[in-house]
């Protein structure tokens, strides 16, 4: 299990990460526009914004898929 910061480096480094209280179909990335993005193709605010800091509060138990 990785780190919400770890997490975080994943994905800028391109990768998908969810967390362990995510369905199994659920994840997250940064887009090309350098926002999140979930699966369903919902976009959640770029880098530092809410989505990241508030929302996805969880400080550990995220994994790279």
């Amino acid at each position: 299990m990785l780190t919400k910061e770890e997490a975080y480096k994943a994905m800028i480094a391109g990768h998908k990460v969810k967390h362990e209280g995510y369905s199994d179909e659920e994840y997250v990335f940064i887009n090309k526009d350098d926002k999140f993005e979930t699966e369903d193709g919902c976009i959640h605010g770029k880098r530092f914004d809410e989505f990241w800091s508030t929302i996805q509060k969880w400080e550990d138990g995220w994994s790279v898929i």
